[in-house]
């Protein structure tokens, strides 16, 4: 990446910084020449984001110097948002992410109610807060993954799961014992 010359007065770069940019010179240098559209595309936006960086640091605009195609752009801080990647566009593979989805769910439907009556029977009424806690701490992730063409599906099936559970949990509570 050029940055452009260095001027007088100009900060030197903090260390993570100056990590970073010689890792992307290095990452650039192996990916210009025989990488795939998507690397190149990658490998521009991380320059981008890193020449914002700098720019932030040195307190002026710095040139971005493209490895692919060599154009010149001058970046500053909040040049505007980066253009988002843009995911594979094809078919949603129902078939198999049901299944994927209906696997993970029994599985975690069967190993959430396996807990709660293991804590029902040892703790009583613990199994309650317990719950809540496995559901509550699952819940960032799941949501996270839900972004995310295979992973979308195990989260599905897991959210599944974990309200199936709770109605499996809260109905044999209610039932003789």
């Amino acid at each position: 990446m050029e940055l452009g010359d260095r001027q007088p007065g100009d900060p030197p770069l903090p260390a993570d910084l100056q990590a970073a940019v010689d890792e992307w010179v290095t990452y650039a240098g192996a990916v210009a020449r025989s990488g795939r559209p998507e690397e190149l595309e990658l490998l521009r936006r991380r320059g981008r984001q890193l020449a914002s960086r700098v720019s932030g640091v040195l307190g002026r605009p710095v040139e971005f110097v493209d490895p692919v195609n060599g154009a010149v752009e001058h970046v500053t801080v909040g040049t505007g948002p980066l253009p988002r990647l843009r995911e594979p566009t094809g078919p949603t593979p129902w078939g198999t992410g049901l299944v994927i989805s209906g696997f993970t769910g029994v599985f975690v439907a069967l190993a959430d109610v396996t807990l709660c009556w293991a804590f029902a029977d040892a703790f009583g009424a613990v199994w309650v807060p317990a719950n809540l806690l496995v559901c509550f701490g699952l819940a960032p992730s799941l949501w996270l993954m839900r972004r995310f063409a295979v992973w979308r599906w195990f989260a599905y099936g897991a959210a599944a799961g974990l309200a199936a559970a709770w109605i499996v949990l809260l109905l044999g509570s209610l039932g003789p014992g």
